[in-house]
């Protein structure tokens, strides 16, 4: 197998679409995988950032679903009985199982990538917004209660006035015996449930599940920050990637290998406005 040769280049973006690349100078395979290290964290970053984001994006869905504008456009567009109903428990159900899917993920993550003691600091804090918010408790089983007994949504009013209505009660709610710590809850709601109101709180709490992520990483973020700065003052360069050429002699057509520079300090900067992490750039 030939020798492949690496270059550091330099970006620049001289119009919105288009960017010059400068070779500046030749590096070594070990700078490059010290440089490969410094972004592992990125593609965590990118999976975590995108569950959480499916979790809040799904919330708002459900609510806007749920909402007198838009029950007022199903009642305007015909929609039938059966069709808004199933739309309603699609989108509850989407909220939840997208609940249930960030926890089961950060829970692989840390198992594979951090430690044990990261993995039960995680589960504690779990523990603690189970005990504390009747919303986490509540979505918590939520998913469960669907399995194993039925959907929220099953019945519909439709009126000329207000529009139309997807109604789910507690006595349907109740019907489920497995609620756990979330019964007493649900016992203390309003006869018509109004499931809308509890995402906002729940959701507030996926995100700060997703601050407090970061910090299980907080070594490695640093550390990457600090190999980053040190490569780009090394090699007098702002923006730069990583061509790769098996012919000097020929630098056209050959690879370039940008680096996740953006999802490395969008991890850092989560972690700065961390109110628990302190911070120290050598």
């Amino acid at each position: 197998m030939s020798k492949l040769y690496l270059y550091v280049a330099e970006t620049n973006h001289s119009q919105k679409d288009t960017a010059d690349i400068v070779i500046k100078n030749e590096i070594s395979q070990a700078e490059l995988a010290q440089l490969n290290d410094a972004f592992s964290i990125c593609s965590i970053y990118h999976s975590i950032t995108q569950i959480k984001n499916i979790v809040i994006e799904n919330g708002e869905s459900f609510k806007h679903f749920m909402s007198s504008t838009n029950m007022m456009e199903l009642s305007k567009h015909n929609i039938s009985p059966e069709r808004a109903i199933t739309l309603a428990n699609k989108a509850v159900l989407n909220y939840a199982s997208s609940i249930k899917t960030y926890i089961d993920m950060e829970t692989r993550i840390l198992r594979k990538k951090s430690s044990q003691t990261s993995l039960d600091s995680f589960n504690t804090l779990c523990h603690t917004f189970y005990d504390k918010h009747l919303e986490y408790r509540f979505w918590s089983n939520f998913r469960n209660y669907i399995v194993h007994c039925e959907f929220p949504y099953t019945i519909f009013q439709n009126s000329v006035v207000t529009g139309c209505k997807i109604i789910c009660t507690k006595d349907h709610l109740l019907q489920f015996d497995n609620w756990k710590h979330s019964k007493n809850d649900i016992m203390q709601m309003d006869e018509i449930v109004n499931l809308p109101v509890l995402v906002d709180n729940m959701s507030s709490l996926i995100y700060a599940l997703y601050i407090d992520f970061f910090s299980y990483f907080a070594t490695e973020i640093i550390k990457g920050i600090e190999t980053y700065g040190n490569f780009c003052r090394r090699y007098d360069v702002k923006n730069p990637v990583i061509f790769k050429t098996e012919n000097k002699d020929k630098l056209t057509g050959n690879h370039i290998q940008p680096l996740p520079v953006n999802e490395l300090k969008a991890s850092f900067d989560i972690l700065k406005n961390n109110p628990n992490i302190s911070i120290n750039i050598k």
